[in-house]
């Protein structure tokens, strides 16, 4: 009998961090994507590119083509050792390393792509072309950088001819160099706009990548709404066979934020899809926040808007070590390559799936027994998002440093009405900061609200279902008592931000209000000193992963309450003055 026909043509598990170059891990997530029915592979850091090539256009080899990445050694490992000393052996070292990877990969008919930002370079480059360099900053519009763009990727493909194509994100102002970022004053900047740029860095890529049958993948990854609506007009100029992929909400990857505007918007051109499973700005994770509802909507929205294909981002490459494979967020994953092939999957039986083939269940457990201890595992971590969502997040704006405790009360506001600025993408959201007594009080029980939610998934947990494994239940009880301490420590650092900003921003007149924001300020104060020695004791006393202690960031906290207790003191002396 033939399965359901697939919702969406392309199903990529993607890795960011150093697991990329952890070969043991690579072939464990080949491993997933083979045994649920994924497509493919994507390999991302910044500079990947740059990691398996030699900079070809700097140092030169004499030859009228590149052959392979050895016979270029062969003329230039003098100008190599030269200029690159420390480097020279490890782009053809990482060259073999990621072909052995998409050989693999080949045998289970998985693709591999290599996913960066551009621009990236050696430092080389600047040493020995000098004229990039006007004014103390690098000129990103000089002609010599799509000459070295065209041989870069001329040469990946020479050496890893396996490699399916090439996904880039060219808005982000997270590439070494890039038109988003640009500080250069010189006249050819001046004359020039964004929307030239992208085409002429597009254009350069294309051309290689065309040339060797691969596949360009450009990404809708900007920051704001301007710089979306500047690369929205170049995507339609775009050759038709490029493909676009969006994240799926704008921006970044913020479940509280809308679908992104642009999907649908692209013609007839082939659009793609990313969704994070780990939880880079939803708890990493170490706090549990299953997003089956989230991601099956966000999907549908996906399918109604052509998209075909789903990219599934399993860590972040600045969390090095630490992936969804070593927490509960593991579920996403699941979800995301079975609600994928099928958008009708139920949650039970992702939430089976995932039990049965992390060796969850006892093996002498009957079937009804199984079924209990599915239905208890999703009532406890199907609310798991509810109550991150109340901790990490003020109405909806982001109000974490990518899930860790903001230092201070202004960087707090700055997150979440700038940075991550939710008003840009949702005018609803405007007032969603305000200081009113209305919103400050709404606030404040959003945080007392998380905390109720995790006391009664720690309630739950309490009865162990027979068919799951000591191991299993003991690991999660732990996770709920991480999650517990994680929400408290949001509660606290929440109210004791909004209630010191209403207090000493707003001015409120000495009324009742202002007398109780005044006592629950000291409370919210006192709460949040106490928990700097509950989780120092705790960082001291337990040995976990090193990321549950970057959430429970005690001396995050601690600076919190300092930079907290000086505004409040400068507050009371002019008050006394």
């Amino acid at each position: 009998m033939m399965g359901p026909v697939p919702d969406f043509r392309v199903r990529a598990l993607e890795i960011h961090s150093a697991y990329a170059w952890d070969f043991d891990w690579v072939r464990r997530a080949l491993e997933f994507i083979r045994n649920h029915g994924m497509t493919a592979l994507v390999l991302h850091r910044n500079d990947i590119v740059d990691r398996v090539t030699f900079p070809i256009r700097v140092v030169g080899d004499g030859q009228p083509a590149h052959q392979n990445i050895f016979a270029h050694y062969q003329n230039a490992y003098r100008s190599l050792y030269k200029y690159t000393p420390a480097d020279r052996s490890g782009p053809y070292n990482r060259r073999d390393y990621l072909k052995r990877i998409v050989d693999l990969a080949g045998r289970w008919d998985i693709e591999v792509y290599l996913e960066n930002k551009e621009f990236s370079f050696d430092d080389v480059v600047l040493q020995l072309n000098p004229s990039l360099l006007k004014n103390g900053v690098v000129c990103p519009n000089e002609p010599f950088w799509w000459a070295f763009i065209r041989a870069k990727y001329a040469n990946v493909f020479a050496d890893i001819p396996g490699i399916a194509g090439i996904i880039t994100a060219p808005a982000t102002r997270e590439s070494r160099l890039s038109i988003s970022e640009n500080r250069c004053r010189c006249e050819r900047c001046s004359s020039s706009t964004p929307q030239h740029w992208y085409r002429s860095l597009i254009d350069a890529m294309y051309g290689s990548i065309k040339a060797h049958g691969k596949l360009l993948a450009v990404r809708d990854f900007v920051f704001d709404r301007q710089s979306q609506v500047q690369f929205a007009e170049v995507l339609t100029d775009l050759p038709g066979d490029v493909v676009v992929s969006f994240k799926n909400t704008p921006h970044d990857y913020y479940p509280t934020f809308p679908d992104n505007p642009s999907l649908g918007r692209t013609g007839t051109r082939r659009q793609w899809i990313e969704y994070d499973a780990m939880g880079q700005y939803f708890g990493w994770g170490v706090a549990p926040s299953t997003m089956v509802d989230d991601l099956r909507r966000r999907l549908r929205h996906g399918l109604d808007h052509g998209v075909e294909g789903l990219l599934v981002r399993t860590d972040w490459e600045s969390l090095d070590a630490h992936s969804c494979f070593h927490t509960p967020n593991l579920v996403n994953l699941y979800a995301a390559a079975m609600l994928a092939t099928d958008l009708q999957t139920s949650g039970r039986a992702i939430y089976r799936a995932w039990l049965t083939e992390e060796g969850k269940l006892e093996a002498s457990a009957s079937s009804a027994e199984i079924d209990e201890c599915v239905a208890w595992t999703e009532t406890i971590l199907g609310d798991s998002w509810n109550a991150v969502r109340d901790a990490l997040f003020c109405n909806g704006c982001v109000f974490s440093d990518s899930s860790t405790f903001p230092t201070s009360g202004d960087h707090a506001w700055w997150l979440a009405e700038e940075k991550n600025s939710l008003q840009d993408w949702d005018p609803s959201k405007r007032n969603a900061m305000e200081l009113s007594e209305s919103n400050v009080r709404r606030i404040l029980a959003e945080k007392d609200k998380a905390v109720e939610c995790v006391e009664r998934m720690r309630q739950v947990v309490q009865h162990q279902p027979v068919a799951l494994s000591r191991a299993a239940y003991e690991d999660l009880v732990v996770r709920l008592d991480i999650l517990h301490r994680y929400v408290r420590g949001f509660r606290a650092l929440c109210h004791s931000i909004t209630l010191t900003r209403f207090l000493t921003e707003e001015k409120p007149a000495q009324s009742a209000s202002f007398c109780e924001a005044r006592t629950l300020l000291a409370d919210s104060m006192r709460a949040l000193l106490d928990l700097v020695g509950e989780l120092r004791e705790f960082y001291q006393s337990t040995d976990h992963r090193y990321v549950v202690y970057l959430l429970l960031g005690w001396e995050r906290l601690e600076a919190l309450h300092g930079d907290l207790a000086r505004r409040i003191a400068d507050v009371q002396a002019c008050t006394a003055a």
